[in-house]
């Protein structure tokens, strides 16, 4: 996904590179699929339950505060203004990337011990994250360690609540919450989505 990240931006050939990086994370999944598991749990989807609800509010609060952090922090109104296209998809990014690594890398790498797990996840998500913003455009500036700092502690956060939860859904719904109120009012999608 590293691989994807960097070279998804390039020019063609280069671009080559991050479809072969995607393909390999493809196959490198489809791997763990002929297991005992179905497809939900592979990607820590479980059933609803007390626990499960709790940490989900815990991850709706996160992701609100946190909007409202970065918000700020861009000088932009801290509520979010008319909604845009781009909510969907945006959404729909941050849910991918929480099934992907909070939910699939994670609760593979729990043979290693939950401790590891939500660490090396977390790892995995801000190599894939800060490498998405490697080549950024001329008149963009980017604090490549900032995002790295910032991407690995909230990985550490939404791992925890994966863990004690039993299930993504947390992370999930702290990443969807945070990526519509930050990006809902955007009428364009930024740079590094579609490059």
């Amino acid at each position: 996904m590293v691989v994807f990240a960097v070279a998804v931006h390039q020019p063609f050939p280069t671009f080559l590179l991050a479809m072969a990086g995607l393909l390999v994370a493809a196959l490198a999944m489809t791997s763990a699929f002929p297991t005992e598991d179905s497809l939900g749990a592979l990607f820590g989807f479980t059933g609803a339950s007390g626990r499960v609800l709790g940490w989900s509010l815990f991850g709706l609060s996160a992701g609100a505060g946190l909007a409202v952090l970065f918000r700020s922090y861009e000088a932009r109104p801290l509520l979010l203004g008319d909604l845009q296209a781009f909510v969907v998809t945006a959404a729909a990014i941050g849910a991918a990337e929480e099934a992907l690594f909070r939910g699939f890398v994670q609760g593979r790498l729990t043979r290693l011990g939950w401790f590891a797990a939500v660490i090396l996840a977390a790892l995995a998500h801000t190599a894939y994250k800060t490498a998405l913003f490697v080549f950024p455009p001329e008149d963009v500036v980017i604090r490549h360690g900032t995002l790295a700092i910032w991407t690995f502690g909230v990985g550490i956060v939404l791992g925890l609540a994966r863990h004690f939860s039993g299930s993504v859904l947390p992370a999930l719904t702290a990443h969807v919450l945070f990526d519509i109120l930050v990006y809902g009012d955007w009428p364009e999608a930024p740079w590094w989505v579609w490059g």
